[in-house]
């Protein structure tokens, strides 16, 4: 059964952590603890399959971006999401200022964009939490910590929008971006809201969001991911990792170790052996 070998992949996993790093640059998230692992599979049929610890909370961070994008596909169609972002990948830092329209919803800068169009962070929260019965939360004290950052190049990137004519209120695009990004949850939580992008057949904008997180949502290593394991994904660099097996499941991961790309590297390690397993 998957859950039984749930633990021996965790367990495999951990003598991964040694070879990543925790990001230095946001004062808390360089304080996680490496150790840390979790997993859990969502099925669309309703199974829910958990291992390591799965009570961990963390922030979501770029994780949140294909949710933002859905939200507001969703809510205000596909004309006014990508009159400001375009839908291709890029070869670019995730966190390039733009000198055009951002290129995609997964970079800061196209997830900025699109965060001027939320009054705050409260909308997607809620909605994430009423879809899904997952239990986000705001981190107050994450947040504080990625304002403390003394170079926030994310306020460049919004200054730069509004010089471009993308966005009028680049205080507030940057406030809800960062609130957003610094919602917080466990893998049971993150698993929840990932069933949202599982049936295609739910909405006819969920296709494009798995399109867009094939094409950009694993930072500069989208294309190898892409190719590698063929699953529509999301990291972040709080090292939390989301996988969606189309109309099978979603899988939430958790491990703060980052590779050089900003990838958790056991989160990654365990999206490829369920994918595995589910397959065979």
């Amino acid at each position: 059964m998957l859950e039984n070998h749930l633990q021996q992949w965790l367990q495999l996993a951990r003598q991964e952590v040694s070879r990543g790093k925790l990001p230095n640059y946001i004062p808390l998230l360089a304080k996680a603890d490496p150790e840390l692992i979790a997993i859990a599979v969502q099925q669309i049929q309703g199974d829910r399959i958990m291992a390591g610890d799965s009570d961990a909370a963390f922030p979501l961070m770029s994780v949140i971006k294909p949710f933002l994008l859905l939200y507001l596909l969703e809510n205000l169609g596909r004309d006014a999401v990508f009159q400001m972002v375009d839908y291709q990948p890029s070869n670019d830092p995730f966190n390039a200022i733009p000198d055009s329209k951002p290129q995609n919803p997964m970079i800061n800068s196209g997830a900025i964009a699109l965060s001027s169009l939320l009054r705050s962070s409260d909308t997607l929260q809620n909605w994430l939490n009423q879809r899904s019965g997952a239990k986000l939360t705001l981190d107050l004290a994450m947040l504080d910590s990625v304002r403390s950052v003394t170079n926030r190049r994310n306020l460049a990137i919004a200054d730069q929008l509004q010089y471009l004519g993308i966005i009028a209120n680049p205080s507030q695009a940057l406030a809800v971006y960062e609130e957003i990004c610094c919602l917080r949850g466990n893998v049971q939580d993150l698993a929840q809201i990932g069933t949202l992008l599982v049936s295609t057949e739910r909405s006819p904008h969920i296709p494009i969001v798995l399109e867009i997180m094939s094409q950009c949502g694993m930072y500069e290593s989208s294309a190898d991911f892409a190719k590698n394991l063929g699953l529509p994904s999301k990291s972040s660099i709080s090292g939390a990792l989301l996988s969606i097996i189309v109309d099978k499941a979603a899988i939430a991961c958790y491990s703060p170790a980052l590779d050089e790309f900003g990838n958790s590297i056991a989160a990654v390690f365990l999206i490829q052996q369920v994918k595995n397993y589910v397959q065979t």
